[in-house]
This record gives C-alpha cells, structure tokens and sequence, in this order.
C-alpha cells in the first residue's frame, strides 16, 4: 500500500500508555475481582524474530523496566465489519510506538516516543509469510509492518542499545472504550478546531471528550497545530498525561462498577509478550508502579532534525543518546538540576558565561590550569593573568548584570566569596587563591522546551510532565 494510502487509515491512539497505567492501576486496587474474565480478554503474542528475548514473568522488584509500547489499528472488527482481527495482528500498523522506562527504585517513569517516519536501519526480521527480509533504511513505522511487534523490538533494541523487557500492543476501538469507562479526558485547545478529516469539533479551552471524539483529537492532523506528525505527538502526549491524572484519581479506581467496566474494556484491547500477557503478571507490574505519581512521569519525543525530503526526519544521535544511556543506566533524564548556595536551580548555561581567570596565588601556572578546565566545561574564558596581589581565598568579581551568572561560576569552583563591582559588565573575574580545589560539571535548569514541529529544522528535546496540563 502507498504512504498516502496509509496516511487514510484510522490513526492508532498514542493512549497506548495510559492504557496500560488504566489496567495497572485498577488491578492494584481490584484484587481478585473477576480474574478469570480479565485474564481470558488479554491476547497473547508470540516472539517471531531471532534475537528477540523477553522476560518470561513479570517484573522483577528493584530491576528497571523497558516495556515498548504500540498501538495497533488490528481487531476494528469489534465494532465495525471488514477491518481485521487480532489473528492478523502481524498485518497490522502502528502509527505509536513509546518506549516505556520505569526506574528499578519504582520512583519514576519515562515514555519515549518513536516518530513512525523516522528514517532508520530496520532490523533483518521473519514476515508474516515466514521469509527472510534483509534490513534496509526505511521509516521506522515499517518494522511492524514487515514483521509484527517483535520486529519493532529488534528495531528498538539495535537502533538505541535498550533491552527491552515487554511489548504491549493496544488495538484501536478497544481504547475508545478505555475512556469511555473512565468517563472520558479532559483536552484543552488555545482555540477552537473544526477538522472535516477526523470530524473533530472542539471549542477553545477545556473539554471532556469520550470514544469518537477523544480518537479524532489524537488522530487529527491537517487542521490541526502544525499538521505534523511530529505535533501530533506532542498532543498525544498530553493526551496520555490527562488520561493518566483521570485514571489514577481515587474517583475512578475506589467505583466498583466503573472499575470492573475499565478493567474488563482495557484487558480486552490488550496483547502482549507471552510473559505479560496474563493478570498476574500485570498485577504484578501494577504492585511494582502503585506508588508512581503522575508528577513522577516524564514524556519526550527522539529529538530529531528533518530530511530534504520533507516527509521523513532523522535521529540526532548526540541528543538521543543520553536518553539511551540513561535508560541503560537506570539514571533520571532529564538529570536534576544543580543548585546554588541559596538552594535555587542554576539557570545560566557555561556557554552562556564570560569570565577572566587571575592568578591571586604564588604558584605559575595557577591560572592557566583553571582556564583550561573552565573551558573544557564550556565557559568562555576572555583573559588569563596575574592578580595585582596575592589572596588569601578564591573569589568572583561581577556586576549586578552577571549575577545569574556568578551563581552558576560559584557552585562550579565552589566558593561563596563574591566581590561586587561597578559597571555594567557581564563579564566575571574569577581570581585563585590557595583553597582553589578546581572546577566540576553542572547540570543547568532549563525552560520547557516548545514541542518540536514539521517547521523546524532541528529538532529541540522536549519536556513534558504527566501532572502538567497544557493547552494545544
């Protein structure tokens, strides 16, 4: 089939995470209500692909897991003829593909997503038919065509060095009854939208939308933000933000009937791994990430910058990978970030520093030493010299206009010792004296990125927090 032939389909809900947090959340606090029934709604998928191992249980108490999450267009047929069943959920597409990190302390959570037009090395991977397709560079949204949710896997694994624990894959008409049965979300527009593609009505501001309506605002594209996909998955991600606030409320999971009807809605949409596929191994996963809070759940996007095709983007390997590192590592990304003397996140970038280095100290070379290692850490280090005497401790000499500045100098030499002056310079002084210890990393507050749209020609990495509600 042609791109602009599947560019028509229906597009798969980027909700697949919240659906999983909804079937999370309700079975930590359903305990043995209707097992059997939940259990027999739930698919499970069979590994098709060499190399592709997951876990054979559920998740392990203090071991980080990666749980790729997809949406799929499979299983329509519920509600509608002719458009396909879980048996055939190796021809199915995926337009959603989140990467799904939770911490080993259970602390925290990220979602990554794939952009499906990604530009990549596709891993070789078994098709449907059986055969042998070699990799070759294509959109990233291929992989689960060619060879269903493991393929995507092997493709996750190969492109960002992740293992990756579980796959879930979520099918198109079973979420619409997912937030139906929590009453629908709340979506917010900074103006109003009427979009004849998806027949999505929305006035500005806040709304409650339900099944039709809630597919058509993450589905929506053309009319809608930028008309890329790219912004479609920022909207997405609020989308999924709002969805986890809704199901986590005590509102939802301590109604026995709208609990029962959210389980029994959102276990049916559900395939997995043969690991996973089952309620133990889910209230398993719900008992590991009870205690994560909505406020502890970070979404971003690959950061990426488009092709000359104009239909395709590429990865920025140095911006993705320390998201890949810190998955791997099991550290928090964004990394928290540094503070001052006053307890305050640091706010001015090295980059973004001027100073002049003076050696108060009678050892040579003093600062020499700490103007190489200032500009190794990014500052722009202006002048190296001698102070016109001798100090007895390290101090920063700056104006009232350098004082975000100094801040960010201070904590990375660390000292305290700060000497105004008259002026209007941005340019600090740093003068060693004999406690000099050196100069060490820090990490830099920054502003929320705007979410990256098809107009840009480099992607920026964004940030967004499930507890945020934002307007689109």
């Amino acid at each position: 089939m042609s791109e602009t032939g599947r560019r028509r389909w229906p597009r798969v809900l980027a909700a697949v995470f919240s659906c999983l947090v909804l079937v999370s959340t309700g079975l930590a606090a359903a305990g043995e209500l209707a097992y059997n029934r939940f259990d027999r709604n739930i698919t499970s998928i069979a590994n098709n692909q060499d190399g592709v191992q997951t876990d054979l249980g559920g998740p392990v108490q203090g071991e980080p897991i990666n749980i790729l999450l997809m949406g799929s267009d499979t299983r329509e047929g519920a509600d509608a003829k002719g458009h396909g069943h879980a048996s055939s959920i190796m021809g199915a597409r995926s337009d959603t593909t989140i990467l799904l990190h939770i911490s080993g302390d259970r602390t925290r959570a990220l979602g990554v997503s794939i952009p499906r037009d990604s530009k990549v090395m596709l891993p070789t991977c078994t098709n449907k038919q059986g055969r042998v397709e070699t990799g070759k560079v294509d959109r990233f949204n291929e992989a689960f065509d060619i060879g269903g949710p493991s393929c995507t896997v092997k493709a996750v694994e190969e492109l960002t060095g992740v293992h990756v624990n579980h796959f879930v894959v979520v099918d198109f008409v079973g979420f619409k009854k997912v937030v139906d049965a929590i009453g629908g979300v709340d979506v917010c527009m900074t103006k109003p939208v009427n979009d004849p593609e998806s027949k999505l009505k929305l006035n500005a501001g806040h709304t409650l939308v339900k099944g039709e309506q809630a597919l058509a605002f993450v589905r929506a594209r053309y009319k809608l933000g930028d008309g890329s996909d790219i912004g479609r998955i920022d909207r997405q991600q609020e989308f999924i933000s709002s969805a986890i606030r809704k199901a986590t409320s005590l509102g939802v999971i301590s109604n026995p009937i709208t609990l029962f009807n959210l389980l029994d809605s959102a276990t049916q949409s559900i395939s997995a791994d043969q690991g996973l596929a089952n309620v133990d191994a889910l209230k398993d996963l719900a008992i590991n990430v009870q205690q994560i809070k909505p406020s502890d759940v970070t979404f971003t996007t690959v950061p990426w910058s488009q092709n000359s095709d104009k239909a395709t983007i590429s990865w920025i390997p140095a911006k993705a990978n320390p998201i890949w590192q810190a998955i791997i590592n099991d550290t928090q990304w964004p990394p928290k970030p540094s503070v001052g003397a006053d307890g305050k996140p640091l706010t001015v970038a090295p980059a973004n520093i001027t100073v002049n280095v003076l050696n108060g100290t009678t050892t040579v070379g003093a600062a020499t030493k700490a103007a190489a290692t200032l500009r190794a850490l990014g500052y722009n280090v202006q002048t190296v010299g001698n102070a016109p005497a001798p100090v007895t401790q390290t101090t920063i000499s700056n104006t009232p206009a350098g004082e975000s500045a100094t801040r960010t100098l201070a904590a990375a030499v660390n000292t305290q010792t700060i000497v105004p002056v008259s002026g209007k310079t941005r340019v600090l002084t740093l003068t060693i004296g004999p406690d000099y210890q050196g100069a060490h990393s820090l990490v830099i507050a920054t502003p929320k990125a705007k979410p990256p749209t098809a107009s840009s020609t480099q992607g920026e990495v964004s940030i967004h927090a499930a507890d945020t509600a934002t307007c689109s």
